[in-house]
């Protein structure tokens, strides 16, 4: 009856925010996006600054989306990652603006 206690414990000093990054993901950052994101090159939103995505969250994932597709002020249709899925520009997202995933 211990274990499960111990478990739950440990479990409890886990942050949910400390996800795991697909390798992929950040493969693709590396090679499409920090370009223009690690410094917030013409307004891009700086990538693991909360502040920075903030306004832009609010507004929805979804639209989000649609800038990072369709393109947005000086941000080409899907950035620099011409080959990108749907899901692979959400992974995208959620990577580059989750301030604790670098």
């Amino acid at each position: 009856m211990k274990y499960p206690i111990i478990f739950a414990a440990l479990l409890s000093f886990t942050s949910l925010s400390s996800w795991a990054v697909d390798p992929f993901t950040v493969e693709l950052y590396q090679t499409s996006c920090k370009i223009c994101h690690e410094e917030g090159v013409g307004g891009a939103p700086r990538s693991f600054d909360d502040s920075a995505w903030a306004e832009r969250l609010s507004k929805g994932k979804d639209t989000l989306l649609a800038h990072a597709i369709g393109g947005f002020k000086g941000m080409p249709p899907l950035g620099m990652c011409s080959d990108c899925t749907k899901e692979d520009l959400v992974d995208l997202i959620d990577y580059m603006s989750a301030e604790d995933a670098q």
